[in-house]
């Protein structure tokens, strides 16, 4: 008895002793989920690396504590009548962390460096609207002046410039930050630590000395952790504890609307996928209110479409249609297997068990799961050697451009090898042509009609947020962007 109760006394006084630590330093501990895929702004494509960029970077633009866009480093702007030019001034007492002044050319340098083909940018499609005969038409007057010139007027626009790849960066090539924290340290696969940016221009509003991402990629530690006391903030909960948590954890647990879809992505390359009686068999075979309402268990919506709408909120399941589809389709489920992909998380690991046993259940389709830590799942879901993959978006900004752009033929998250020039026609005049708002979702409804006509991916449900916040802990408000910044949270 006396060898297992030591062990035990040791783990607890340890994880006291990291809880008072933590106390003790005035540091928040967040649950990140997987390794973030890259820290710097022209990189990074994950959630998990934008919410440490949104902590270390401020741009012309940033979010407020509700998740909407409110003034960065920029005073105020003016928008000229048409809407294509857009006027900055810049804070005097945006600071980057070596107490240099953030300047207009700062902003430029970063933009021209990102659209620059060698950084092979994912998110350098957003300054198309920016560049004219491929240069970019961004100028300054003076160091706190900055004027764009756009090709076609975007109300959105601040919706964009608040992504990292719109951040400034200094052409010195140093290691400094224009956020309220900096980077301290970076350990792969355990943790990212921030400190505060003294020079930060609202460094006496910030309450946390130090910020700690730790990488939570199972989900069921990342619940004892929190339980343990050491994170303050979970990335996501396990849905195998979603019961247990509403009866135990009520008042940390906080679930909330999300402006994100997920899918399963089809690689239309494939030998077997190519067959769109095949993908229509496999969409009309998954009940999808079985999936949000027995597996995830967590409000859910379930998708018949790409765009979160209320008309998209049904679920498609006809098993008869479904055979029917099947049968005409030069898949036979005797010879044949497919090949479900997803990144290393239990939960997505379930959602995969469910998909392929109502393939197996209710069409004789045998499928075979493969799942990849995430840095290795990225890489492989851009090439060729898949065929059924996780797929899934969370918008960026709120525009349903957002969404579709990832089906373009020439879009860099085109990874289903879609091309269809009906559907690029479409988002060409979206983005171009000046429309009334009905012309505009007209427009909209039928790109998204044309992709559940050619299904390049499966809708499966529309996401919510879910987290564990520490009932103490302030300045933490569920929003549909499900953006929380260091920055205003305290206790």
């Amino acid at each position: 008895m006396r060898k297992q109760f030591i062990p035990y006394l040791l783990v607890l006084v340890l994880s006291l002793f990291v809880t008072e630590s933590i106390a003790t330093t005035n540091t928040l501990q967040r649950g990140n989920g997987a390794e973030p895929d890259s820290l710097h702004p022209h990189q990074a494509q994950g959630l998990n690396s934008h919410h440490i960029l949104n902590d270390i970077y401020e741009g012309l633009f940033t979010y407020d504590i509700e998740g909407r866009p409110i003034l960065g480093v920029a005073e105020n702007y003016t928008v000229s009548e048409d809407g294509l030019q857009w006027d900055f001034t810049l804070k005097e007492t945006a600071r980057w962390s070596d107490g240099s002044t953030v300047v207009a050319n700062d902003f430029i340098y970063a933009w021209q460096q990102a659209i620059k083909p060698a950084t092979a940018a994912a998110y350098a499609f957003l300054f198309d609207n920016l560049r004219h005969k491929q240069q970019l038409q961004v100028t300054s007057e003076h160091p706190h002046h900055l004027q764009i010139k756009l090709l076609s007027p975007d109300s959105r626009l601040p919706d964009k410039l608040l992504l990292p790849i719109f951040v400034p960066l200094p052409p010195t090539g140093k290691s400094v930050y224009n956020g309220a924290y900096q980077l301290e340290s970076h350990q792969p696969h355990e943790f990212i630590a921030l400190q505060k940016n003294p020079y930060f221009h609202a460094a006496d509003t910030i309450h946390f000395n130090m910020i700690h991402y730790l990488v939570t990629e199972n989900q069921n530690s990342e619940l004892l952790r929190f339980r343990a006391g050491e994170l303050a903030i979970t990335e996501t909960v396990p849905d195998a504890q979603l019961d247990w948590l509403r009866m135990n954890l009520e008042e940390a647990l906080r679930i909330a609307p999300y402006n994100g879809s997920f899918f399963l992505g089809l690689n239309l390359t494939d030998s077997q996928l190519k067959d769109n009686n095949l993908r229509k068999a496999l969409n009309l075979g998954i009940n999808r209110t079985i999936l949000v309402e027995k597996v995830l268990k967590s409000g859910q919506a379930p998708a018949a479409g790409l765009l979160p709408n209320k008309e998209n909120q049904q679920d498609l399941f006809d098993v008869d249609k479904a055979h029917e589809y099947l049968a005409i389709s030069d898949f036979d489920p005797k010879r044949d297997r497919l090949e479900i992909l997803y990144n290393n998380s239990d939960n997505q690991k379930k959602v995969a068990l469910a998909v392929a046993a109502m393939w197996w259940q209710n069409l004789g389709i045998k499928t075979r799961l493969k799942n990849q830590e995430w840095k290795v799942f990225i890489q492989t879901r851009k090439g060729p050697n898949k065929q059924v993959f996780r797929g899934g978006w969370i918008a960026d900004y709120d525009d349903s451009l957002n969404y579709l752009q990832l089906f373009e033929s020439q879009s860099r998250f085109n990874y289903y090898a879609f091309a269809d020039p009906n559907y690029d026609a479409l988002l060409k005049r979206l983005r171009t042509e000046v429309l009334t708002i009905t012309e505009r979702a007209d427009l909209i409804s039928r790109a998204d009609t044309l992709l559940q006509q050619q299904l390049p991916m499966i809708p499966l449900y529309f996401y919510v947020s879910r987290h564990l916040v520490d009932p103490e802990l302030k300045g933490y408000l569920d929003n549909f962007s499900d953006q929380h910044l260091s920055r205003y949270m305290y206790r």
